[in-house]
This record gives C-alpha cells, structure tokens and sequence, in this order.
C-alpha cells in the first residue's frame, strides 16, 4: 500500500486536538500545564490519566498505558498507523498525499472511489426526499411518526425513487462504472445482464462508520413490498454483523454519560435522540454479535437494551448477555411499558426524563427474567406457584455467579414469602419436574386452602396421600411438634414410596443437627439429591415441593398437626385391617381374630381422638 508522506503526516498530527480526541473517552480537568481523567484504558475509580495538549501525549499513572496522538488513536479505535492518520484527516479535513504506489494502493483507490459512490447516492436520497414530489408519502409518513424534519436531516434520510435505473443512470453519468455500482451494492445484476436499482420506492437510513463516512443503506418499504426492511448487501465496505445505526451520533453522549442505549429500530434511535436521548444506537433488528459490542466497548462498558421482552428478543437478550460477559461489558434491560416500543412511549408524551427514569430502574438480564416468570404465574395458587418454580431453575442457572444467583433468590423468597432455604430446596428439586408432573400434583381438598385452617375435628375428606403431604408439611412448619409426630412413626405409615421419601426427607430437615448447617451445604446436598438419579428422585422432589410450599402458605396450629398425625395414623391402622381380612378371607388356616380385635379397638380409639380435637378458631 501507498505510504502517507510525511509532511501529510506532520499537517494532520499539527491539525488534530488531542483535548477533543482523548475527550471522546474520558472527561478531562485542567492540572497545570496538562489535564486528569479517569483512564480509557482499564477500570479505576481516582483519575491517574495525564495528557499533556501541548505535545500531544498521553500516560496513566496506574496502568502505565501511554504514547503520542497517533499511538492513542491506534490503540483506542483499534487501528493501523495509516488508518489512524487517514481517520484524523478525515476528521480534520486535512488532505493526504501520497509517497509511492504499492501493493496495496489500488485497493486504497477502490475503496475511496466506493465510499464517494455511496456519499453522491446519500445526498441524492436526500435531495429527493425533501424536494421530489414522489416523496410525499415518505415525508407524510415522517410526519405521522412525530419526527422532525431537524433531526430526520442530521440522520441524512433519504428516499429511492420508484424506477428502475434512476440512481444508476445517475451515477453513470458522473463517471461510476458499473463494477462500482455493483460492489457498492446500490444495484441488483439483471437477469439479460442489464443492473436495475436495489433500493426502489423505500425510506432510506444510511449506515456509516464512526467517522460518519456511508458504508451502505437500510431501507423501508411504505407500502406492503417485501421484505419490509431490505438492507445493503455484504460489500467491501459494509458487513452487517458490524454495523449500528447512530452510532458516530451518539459517539460523544455516550462517552459523557458512560453508557449507552441500545434499539431494534432506526425510528426508535430518531425518536430518542429527538427527545434528547443522544447516546442511543440501533442494532437493527433483534440479532447482536460480537462485532456490535466490541465497537460499543471502544466508548463504554455499560449496555442498555430496550428490545421488546418477545420471545425474539429474550433470546436475542441472552445471547448478547453471554458475548456481553466475555467482553467485560455490563448489561441491563430498560423496561419498556407493555405494548409500547422506545419510539411510541417518548412521542407518545412523555420525555427524556421519563425515559431516564426507566433508565434508573434497568435490571440485569436475569433480574428481568426472573421478573417475568414471577409476573406470568398465578403465584397465589399451587400450580402457578409449581410453574414458576419449573422455569426459575433454568433461568438461575444463567447466573453470572454466586453472588447474582443469592440476590435472586432473596428477592423470589421475598416475593413468595418464603424462606431462602425453601427456595434455594425447591430451585434445586421441584423445578427438575416437568409440566406434566406438575399438573398431575393432587389439588388441595377443601378445607386445605392457602390461609384456611382446618380444625382437628371438622372431618375432611382427604386421601392418605394428601393427609400425608398435609401432615409433613405441618411438621415442618411446627418443627418442635413435628419432630416428636415423627419420632412416634416410621416409614411404614406412609401409603407411597414418594410419601415415604418425603417422610425421610422431612424428618432429616428437622433433625437437630441439620439446624448447624449452612445454606451452601444443604444446598449441595439439595443438588446432589435430586441431580443422581431419575425416576423416584423426581416424584420425591416433586413431593417435597408441595410440602415446602405448603408449610410456608398454609397456617397450622398444634391442634391441626395433631389432627393429622391421627389421621395419618388411622389409614395406616384401617389398611393394617383391610390387610388382615383380606388373609383371613384367602386362607381359612389365618386364624388372627385377636389381632383383629386389637386393631379395631386402637381404630376407634383414634377416631375419638379425632373427634374430641377442639375446633380451630
């Protein structure tokens, strides 16, 4: 390639004021002869970055970082020395000469010529925007939209006319080949090799780089063409994974501000900025790759997502909270109201303020998501309850670490007025089970509502397994009563082998020396319980749920534990009996009639006990 000569060099870097190139990244205070700031080069709280404006150059104090002009536009943009100086004369408006052709050079001329190509298609857009009778609608549709004229002209939209061939007979006429018109994307290869206009009857964004050269177009239909939104083809100036609208817009606003908004749409950015939202960008659509972020990472590291919370645009939030992490850039997501898009909410009457205001309230991803599954489930009841839990799981684990994950699980224990614990149990349990566990959990029985207390001598029709489920739960929520019910019984009073499970399960929380363990240590044993096995671990783990929940939403009394615990005991006396019978009735050798009468005077001395209970009040 073609070496700047050197006198060019000398003119851009005399040209060039180093105050406003470093004051793109960082806010500068005068200290004597230089000026301090906070260093663009890594993370620090004190300004320890000097840059000397006289000379030109730069240092911190901290991570030894430092050079000249032309050194600190390298290494911040990311730049080669001679795209460092072309971008400052660009900049400066300084014109370059060259010393010699190389290699390189012819690359360097097509390159130029392609970027003026797509600067004289811009100002035609322009030109027949405002001015063609053609363009009514687009202007008409501006207008409709709530933006201003100032504004849709600082953006340089445009409109391509509906004909074939009038943007490439135009520049025919000024000298571009059609070679140029096709690798600048502005026109389509006919199909008997006549060209014909890409861009026809369409409002026209251009898309630049951050010095505000034009690198290709989007482009909306007004009427029902398809696609909707047509976009430059890739070309060797414009690839889409790289490109964001406003960018070199809201270059200054977002180093000021240290962060930066980013859309779906073009008119969301127009808006925003109309509102006075300067530091916004549009990543044009819901997809975002790495390329997107590494330019944001130039000016800031804190992101802002306003994309709509669609199924499109969670999954387009995950996947560049993931590339987000990997680069050190910290994420969150203004919540827009329901129904709303950025555009809509700040031209529907409210402000920058108010936007600002949402902007306060930005989560991290996995706070708006938890947040999501809370709001979509009908917490007040079970299942809701069961559902939410399910999808929790998978989103927690998500979590950028620990610490995250505990702020999570504290704000979901004190959304459902739970202990940490519980939830920390059920997250590592319940939500192992599917929908169709779910919906297959035994609905409460009458009288074992959420807030109602049955007494222990009201009879209440309930099967052995929603006794069982009631009384472990009751256990649990009265500890002191609960581990003396359980230490009159064993397993075998329980009619299922996932009763019996949860029987174990309860009786070893309540255990005297679970109470000295930690959070992180039941856990891993919550974890590692429910994440070996299959089969009867989940039905035990879905089990366990229910009486988690239970004992944290229904009110028990003494009386109402004791209530069940006869209960629990009189099924297992009745199906003792029912066993008895059944042997004697097979085997006429059975001759048990003692053990009969035994069994059926402790039944009934049960059930008076059930009777005599007091009534809750």
């Amino acid at each position: 390639m073609a070496r700047i000569a050197k006198n060019s060099i000398e003119a851009v870097v005399a040209a060039a004021d180093m105050l406003d190139i470093v004051g793109q990244h960082t806010q500068l205070k005068k200290a004597g002869a230089n000026y301090m700031g906070r260093c663009p080069f890594h993370e620090e709280r004190t300004a320890s970055f000097s840059v000397n404006p006289a000379e030109k150059l730069y240092y911190c104090f901290g991570c030894g970082e430092g050079g000249d002009l032309l050194g600190y536009v390298q290494k911040k943009e990311n730049l080669d020395f001679a795209a460092a100086v072309e971008s400052l004369a660009d900049r400066y408006g300084v014109s370059l000469e060259y010393e010699e052709a190389g290699p390189g050079d012819a690359d360097r001329k097509r390159r130029d010529r392609l970027r003026k190509l797509l600067e004289q298609a811009c100002k035609y857009y322009e030109r027949v925007l405002w001015e063609a009778r053609a363009a009514e609608a687009a202007r008409a549709y501006l207008t409709t939209r709530g933006l201003s004229p100032e504004h849709c002209r600082a953006f340089r939209l445009g409109y391509s006319p509906s004909a074939w061939r009038t943007l490439s007979d135009a520049a025919r006429a000024k000298g571009f080949s059609e070679r140029e018109l096709l690798d600048a994307g502005l026109v389509v290869p006919g199909s008997k090799g006549a060209s014909y206009d890409r861009f026809r009857g369409r409002l026209m964004f251009p898309l630049t780089d951050e010095r505000g050269r034009v690198l290709g177009f989007g482009a909306r239909t007004l009427g029902d063409d398809k696609p909707k939104y047509l976009n430059s083809p890739e070309t060797p100036l414009y690839h889409k994974s790289e490109a964001l609208f406003g960018l070199d817009k809201a270059k200054a606003a977002a180093v000021k501000d240290d962060r930066i908004f980013v859309v779906e749409g073009y008119t969301d950015v127009l808006a925003l900025v109309q509102s006075g939202v300067e530091n916004v960008v549009a990543s044009m659509g819901t997809a975002f790759t790495e390329a997107q972020l590494r330019r944001i990472a130039r000016l800031t590291r804190n992101l802002y997502l306003c994309f709509d919370a669609d199924a499109a645009g969670l999954g387009a939030m995950q996947r560049a909270l993931e590339l987000a992490r990997r680069l050190g850039i910290a994420m969150r997501v203004v919540r827009i109201p329901e129904g709303l898009d950025p555009a809509d909410f700040v031209l529907g009457g409210h402000d920058a303020g108010e936007f600002r205001e949402l902007a306060a309230q930005a989560e991290t991803l996995l706070q708006f998501r938890v947040r999501s599954v809370l709001s979509a489930h009908d917490l007040s009841a079970f299942d809701g309850r069961m559902r939410a839990f399910a999808m929790l799981r998978g989103v927690l684990e998500e979590a950028g670490g620990p610490l995250e994950r505990d702020e999570e699980v504290r704000a979901i224990a004190g959304r459902l007025q739970l202990s940490e614990d519980n939830v920390r149990f059920l997250l590592s349990g319940a939500a192992a089970a599917d929908a169709r566990e779910q919906s297959a959990v035994p609905a409460p029985a009458a009288g074992a509502r959420q807030g109602h207390k049955p007494s222990g001598g009201e009879r209440v029709l309930m099967g052995a397994h929603e006794i069982e489920v009631r009384f472990l739960a009751g256990c649990l929520a009265l500890p002191v009563k609960g581990r003396e019910c359980l230490a009159a019984i064993d397993d075998g009073y329980f009619a299922s082998l996932e009763t019996r499970r949860a029987f174990e399960l309860v009786k070893k929380r309540l255990d005297q020396s679970e109470a000295g363990k930690s959070q992180e240590e039941r856990q891993q044993e919550h974890t590692q319980a429910h994440e070996a096995g299959d089969g009867g671990d989940r039905e035990s783990s879905g089990i366990m749920a229910q009486v988690v929940l239970r004992a944290a939403g229904e009110a028990f009394s003494e009386w109402t534990l004791e209530g069940l615990f006869l209960r629990v005991q009189e099924r297992y006396v009745s199906r003792f009996i029912a066993k008895l019978k059944a042997a004697m009735g097979r085997d006429d050798s059975v001759t048990d009639e003692n053990r009969l009468t035994e069994l059926q005077a402790t039944l009934h001395q049960i059930r008076q006990a059930i009777r005599s209970l007091p009534v809750d009040e």
